[in-house]
């Protein structure tokens, strides 16, 4: 981890992975009680009380509530504490094994990432490294690859010589089951809110990186853009991407490039070099196909691992095998690939909601991280289907 050929572009990119997963680890427990916070920090304590843990440093809850920032803590300007070591995380670990037990036996891996990561940063960009992480998480422009340059179904890989042994079919498990109201909550946020994923305005940015900069890094690091749809001088609604939405478009094939069609596509979100974002779109035979695109933004080919399924009336729905439980594909220097048409697909439902959820990962990576959603497509009772941002 983070040899001399890696850039700190890189580092970056993958440090705010890597938080991103120790929030979906540590986080999702503690908000469903399981334990509470509170309880997780007595528990530190009194762990902590002992003479054997003595020595180990104090989480208290107002440091577990800053490392629950995840890539947040990272803004420029915020007050650094430091990051969850593997000491920390172990001791977390412990104080979850007994509600949370996968969550347990992924948190000590996590922390060794961080750890490292720093590391590699503090090495690589000196003094101030931790102000400069999330402006250099900028997506480049990506160009067309050829047709025939497809996704191939992979073996599932193994782990990195420093990861723990991870049984392969726990490896293509998400890291917990979405909760309804969150998935619901990412599909509907309203046009005109600029809002990072806890409600917080990206503010900080602005002064380090500068107007357009700042546009940058939000949008990339998951910030709601002010309106997936723009408009053109007679009225009629685009998509971001160009295509019309007006009507239902054509299912055109996206085993390569961008989505074309009536459709909607999430946050960007990072695997290494690797953008990618989940999609829904809308067939005129009233199919959806529910994709992930993904964007390499590095001079060199890259190798991620990928997983898809789709809500429905806020219940997880499984894609077919490959892509529903682990797709290895690797992305040509500043190219893009997308999930083929027919990778996972559903009718619509009168009175339901339907939007995509993926996962993608680094070759190397033992876990899934972060979960994310394409905006909701809502059937009405009368069949006619809907976006979020239409409502």
């Amino acid at each position: 981890m983070g040899d001399q050929g890696e850039s700190f572009a890189d580092l970056a990119h993958r440090l705010v992975q890597a938080l991103d997963a120790w929030v979906t680890c540590v986080g999702e427990p503690t908000a469903e009680g399981k334990p509470t916070r509170k309880a997780l920090v007595k528990a530190l304590e009194t762990e902590r009380a002992t003479p054997v843990w003595q020595s180990r440093k104090r989480i208290d809850e107002a440091l577990l509530s800053y490392w629950l920032k995840g890539r947040n803590q990272l803004l420029p300007g915020t007050k650094h504490n430091r990051l969850p070591s593997k000491e920390d995380c172990e001791a977390i670990a412990r104080a979850l094994r007994e509600k949370a037990p996968e969550n347990a036996q992924r948190l000590p891996k996590i922390g060794w990432e961080i750890a490292e990561l720093a590391r590699s940063l503090q090495d690589t960009g000196g003094p101030g490294w931790r102000n400069r992480v999330l402006t250099s998480v900028i997506a480049q422009p990506a160009e067309p690859v050829e047709p025939n340059e497809t996704a191939e179904p992979a073996e599932v890989a193994k782990p990195a010589a420093h990861a723990e042994p991870v049984d392969a079919a726990k490896s293509a498990e998400p890291v917990e089951p979405a909760r309804a109201a969150e998935a619901v909550e990412v599909g509907e946020q309203k046009t005109g809110k600029r809002r990072g994923k806890n409600g917080r305005i990206w503010a900080g940015a602005a002064t380090a990186a500068g107007v357009a900069g700042t546009i940058a890094v939000f949008v990339w690091l998951g910030g709601e853009e002010p309106s997936s749809v723009s408009t053109k001088p007679d009225g009629s609604a685009t998509s971001a991407q160009g295509a019309d939405v007006a009507k239902p478009g054509p299912a055109t094939s996206t085993e390569s490039g961008s989505v074309e069609g009536n459709h909607r596509c999430g946050k960007p979100r990072s695997a290494g070099a690797v953008s990618w974002t989940p999609c829904t779109l809308l067939a005129a035979d009233g199919t959806m196909s529910f994709l992930v695109q993904l964007t390499n933004t590095s001079g060199t080919p890259v190798t991620v691992k990928a997983k898809l399924a789709y809500v429905q009336a806020a219940v997880e729905q499984t894609c077919p095998d490959p892509w529903g439980a682990l797709m290895k594909v690797t992305v040509p220097a500043k190219a893009t690939k997308t999930s083929p048409l027919n990778a996972c697909t559903a009718s619509l439902t009168s009175g339901q909601a339907f939007q995509s959820r993926a996962w993608v990962v680094p070759d190397d990576t033992a876990q899934w991280g972060y979960r994310e959603h394409s905006p909701t497509l809502h059937v009405q009772d009368d069949g006619t289907p809907v976006w979020a941002d239409e409502v």
